[in-house]
């Protein structure tokens, strides 16, 4: 059974983890070169939580990883780098004393680096209430497990699942093959044709969790179709299709209702 959200209740706790997952994700694009879909900016999915995924550092004779998760199992950042094993605590930290100590642990270890002036500055303390963080971790592995498993049946190219720290949602591409009339070839990131599948725990537009579906470029007549278990087109600022988290977890098979709402609206646009 899914967990049931509170937007009102999660949202303080939700912006926390954002501020952390969006330190590490500074972490990683400045040491790694450019990606494909910019994926050297996103966090990905593992056991525990979020993490960047090793993350290549040049050293003077080699080049060695360095490793960050967001634990939220144990409530700590885990830092591995060679021989090193450090962790800095989630809870009761305000956002810019956790920077602090993520900036002074990988100069400490050989690290150069410098946290972005003007961000990470909040010096009050962050909420951080870890029974919302269980079920907020709770969902992001459902709908990672259910995007893993539509990833597998294509036959199209696909991203990597992706979290994404700036906007604090998961979410995979899905290509077409075809390239979109007028973009530059050669810029790969805005010449082809993309779906994008993604989950938001709620935001100024939408107060509260949902799962959306956008196309690249977007086909307005498509809305003129029906959409399934109670999802609707969303046209407000932007365009695509939304099913509500809440009408996801009440129905009866929340894995099943997921994917045929995905294959639905992607039949529309591939």
């Amino acid at each position: 059974m899914l967990q049931e959200l509170n937007y009102s209740r999660l949202k303080n706790t939700r912006d926390t983890i954002q501020q952390y997952a969006q330190v590490l994700s500074d972490v990683k694009s400045t040491f790694t070169p450019h990606l494909k879909n910019w994926e050297e900016h996103a966090l990905s999915i593992y056991a525990k939580g979020l993490t960047t995924t090793p993350i290549p550092i040049e050293l003077k004779d080699r080049v060695d990883a360095l490793d960050l998760n967001l634990n939220f199992q144990e409530h700590k950042l885990k830092m591995f780098f060679g021989s090193e094993r450090l962790s800095v605590n989630l809870e009761n930290q305000s956002i810019e004393r956790f920077a602090l100590e993520v900036e002074s642990l990988l100069n400490k270890i050989g690290i150069s680096y410098n946290l972005p002036p003007d961000k990470f500055n909040e010096k009050e303390a962050a909420e951080y209430r870890a029974d919302e963080v269980k079920k907020i971790w709770s969902v992001i592995r459902f709908i990672y497990f259910v995007l893993q498993k539509f990833k597998g049946e294509q036959l199209l190219e696909t991203s990597s699942i992706n979290f994404w720290a700036h906007h604090f949602d998961l979410a995979l591409l899905l290509f077409s093959g075809n390239l979109i009339p007028g973009k530059d070839p050669d810029d790969w990131d805005n010449s082809r044709e993309q779906m994008n599948f993604g989950f938001s725990f709620g935001d100024e537009g939408i107060a509260e969790p949902y799962f959306s579906i956008t196309a690249f470029p977007f086909n307005s007549s498509i809305i003129s179709n029906d959409l399934p278990y109670n999802a609707y087109w969303h046209t407000e600022d932007w365009s695509g299709a939304i099913l509500k988290y809440d009408d996801l977890r009440q129905s009866a098979n929340p894995q099943t209702t997921l994917l045929e709402f995905i294959s639905a609206v992607k039949k529309l646009n591939f």
